[in-house]
């Protein structure tokens, strides 16, 4: 059969796993879930920017944000496992609307800055990742063969929500209000959240698990994927400052939209293939391979900077390259995730990239100012570097380490 049969065959297996019952509804459910942990951090930097007039101001507000969403996802991750998605879904968008009220009311009504800052963290920390809930119902539903098309098929639908969610927000906000922006992303989670909640069909079993088990770590064979997605978010933190500030400087900001839409739509293709092809080699072999062969594309960018439709093919070639990493990292977690701890596994790769994209604007930010966007591009090819170097010697070491248990035995 030739590649572009055993492509087209591939791209047919995306039709059969969203034929399996209940797979369009959760699927429908999770695209609006998503909003939330896709906009929030955009919709408060446009309200306390515009609260304030110092954008500086709204990128230390959104980062205990981040932070909180980071510490928290793998705990209501955990606590889905153990009492069921539905009720603990539910209590997560209670706590969810009642934190970001009180952020919003504490912004409008000009309350000491601090107070914003915990506020912040406590509203990322309320922010469930529903997106590791709907992957953890592919686990169940879809057979082992089908289950790369189904995951490929969550990457993608993340993508759609970050292509479509940064405009729309932005349009609202400059058109009615940025509190306006910010009420309506959540809604739209709510909305969503609630309808995946009622989907009981589709969740898996509840499994109650060890009671002496206080503290949620992330399995071993997880830590170093997880680790390495500290890195690959620090590539989209940099991205995003770095191409900000090269459309700025060049005196064309407005090419900073289609750099970004560029870059998610690329992913989103990338995914699609990754996810049509039948690959021989191993989920954590193609999270070392494709990282360290998009590292290689990522120096392009800094290359290229000085003629724009040139950059954007190197966008679009990092997009590529990058997606076989992000859907491979969820693989892993996939099937090395321990039984009744399925969600919470399927949150530590998405935590660790959400952690990792503010360290990366900060490092790009701080070569920006001291160089120019060159050198900030050139932090994405070191992110991808790092992302590549802590799998693989991870990797290495749980090999190690499941050769001398083998000797121990």
């Amino acid at each position: 059969m030739s590649a572009a049969a055993d492509t087209a065959q591939g791209v047919r297996a995306y039709g059969q796993v969203l034929r399996l019952p209940g797979a369009r509804w959760f699927v429908a459910a999770g695209i609006l879930a998503r909003f939330p942990r896709a906009t929030l951090s955009l919709g408060i930097i446009l309200l306390v920017s515009a609260a304030t007039g110092s954008f500086a101001s709204a990128g230390v507000v959104v980062a205990p944000l981040v932070v909180g969403m980071a510490v928290a996802a793998p705990l209501w991750s955990s606590r889905m496992d153990r009492f069921g998605q539905g009720r603990v879904i539910l209590v997560s968008l209670g706590c969810l609307v009642l934190a970001a009220s009180v952020l919003l009311a504490l912004v409008l009504a000009g309350a000491p800055f601090w107070t914003w800052l915990i506020a912040a963290f406590v509203t990322g920390a309320a922010t469930p990742d529903l997106t590791s809930a709907v992957r953890a119902r592919w686990t169940v539903l879809a057979p082992e063969s089908q289950r790369g098309a189904a995951l490929a098929l969550e990457t993608i639908a993340d993508q759609v929500v970050f292509i479509s969610g940064p405009p729309v927000i932005t349009v609202v906000a400059a058109a009615l209000d940025p509190a306006v922006a910010m009420v309506g992303s959540l809604a739209l989670g709510v909305i969503g959240g609630v309808w995946l909640a009622s989907q009981r069909r589709t969740e898996p079993a509840p499994s109650p698990g060890p009671a002496q088990r206080r503290l949620v770590l992330p399995p071993l064979g997880v830590v170093p994927i997880a680790l390495a997605c500290i890195a690959l978010g620090g590539v989209f933190g940099a991205f995003d400052v770095g191409v900000v500030g090269w459309a700025e400087l060049s005196e064309r900001p407005w090419l900073a939209g289609p750099a970004f839409s560029a870059l998610a739509g690329a992913i989103a293709v990338g995914s699609i293939i990754t996810g049509a092809r039948a690959w021989r080699m191993s989920p954590a072999a193609r999270f070392i391979g494709f990282a360290g062969l998009a590292a290689a594309v990522a120096l392009l960018l800094p290359l290229a900077e000085g003629t724009a439709p040139l950059l954007f093919v190197a966008i679009l070639a990092l997009g590529l390259t990058v997606s076989p990493v992000m859907v491979s990292g969820i693989l892993v977690a996939s099937a090395r995730a321990p039984e009744g701890r399925v969600t919470e596994t399927l949150a530590y790769p998405t935590a660790a990239m959400s952690l990792g994209v503010p360290i990366g604007g900060v490092i790009a930010g701080a070569a920006l100012d001291a160089t120019g966007p060159a050198a900030a591009l050139i932090t994405i090819a070191v992110s991808l570097v790092c992302a590549t170097a802590i799998a693989a010697v991870g990797e290495a070491l749980l090999r190690l380490r499941r050769r001398r248990r083998r000797r121990d035995r």
